[in-house]
């Protein structure tokens, strides 16, 4: 029998700020979030970048960059120059290179974490996660996308949709995971060089699992080197295997899309307009 240290997100890191506590304008005019969101420019590099919005066709990895820059308001007065300075320090030391899938699309979307190579704020349809080292954030980056970790994020998402899966802010605060700080130095390694290894292999969406050569990959890998499951478990017709399949085939996860299908989808922002507020700094 094999033991797993399994935690909860809040338990082990400590996650972003709500979307609105970044870039929104309080009513009556004040400022809530201290942040101005737009694109990158070419050739530019941001000081502050953001994980905003989803686009499908970039977000096949495991690693990619932000695509969206976080630029701090313009004060009116010394006032609004503290408030707004104190609020971009609060909401920095939240960035992170771990960022958690809100609104996963199961038939279309590949990643349920993904990591950036800097430091980045999460936002509307990516919420920062950080832990206390890159080591950590790699491991549960890998530790989300396995078949596992898939399967613990759709059992737990708010289904109203077919074929997506919501888990907001207050959600994600319960939500199970492999505990990364609990297991032991060389697991910690094993699973950050599974990481390295395979960032940068294209996955599959989540419906297509079954099939995806790459997610094999990284299930035979984390569940050998990490977890330590008998090699039997990810043999062909093993149990990881078998719950491939029957996530693969899962109406909740398919959404009604063919089994071989999927395609670029474009943006989708991702946000939740039900979630819970948590303002930065209180």
């Amino acid at each position: 029998m094999v033991s797993l240290p399994v935690s909860t997100v809040q338990a082990i890191g400590r996650i972003g700020p709500y979307h609105a506590d970044i870039n929104f304008s309080a009513s009556g005019g004040g400022i809530r979030g201290p942040f101005v969101i737009s694109d990158i420019e070419k050739n530019s590099t941001p000081t502050y970048p953001a994980l905003w919005k989803h686009k499908a066709a970039r977000e096949t990895k495991l690693m990619f960059d932000a695509e969206s820059q976080a630029q701090p308001r313009h004060p009116k007065n010394a006032k609004e120059k503290a408030l707004i300075d104190y609020k971009v320090s609060a909401i920095w030391t939240t960035a992170s290179h771990c960022h958690f899938n809100q609104n996963f699309r199961f038939n279309s979307q590949p990643t349920a974490m993904q990591f950036t190579r800097r430091r980045t704020i999460g936002g509307r349809a990516w919420i920062s996660i950080r832990l206390k080292t890159e080591e950590q954030e790699k491991a549960l980056v890998a530790w989300a996308n396995t078949t596992f970790g898939l399967l613990l994020h759709w059992y737990h998402a708010n289904k109203q949709q077919s074929g997506r899966g919501n888990i907001g802010r207050t959600a994600l605060q319960d939500l199970p995971v492999l505990d990364v700080t609990a297991i032991t130095p060389t697991q910690l390694k094993a699973a950050a060089k599974i990481f390295d290894d395979l960032k940068d292999e294209d996955l599959l969406p989540f419906h297509e699992l079954d099939k995806d050569p790459a997610r094999r990959q990284l299930d035979e890998r984390f569940a050998l080197e990490v977890l330590g499951l008998p090699a039997a478990a990810v043999q062909p017709g093993g149990a990881v295997e078998l719950v491939r399949m029957k996530l693969a085939q899962e109406p909740s996860i398919r959404g009604g899309k063919a089994n071989a299908e999927h395609e670029d989808e474009g943006e989708d922002e991702g946000e939740d307009e039900g979630e819970e507020v948590a303002v930065v700094g209180k």
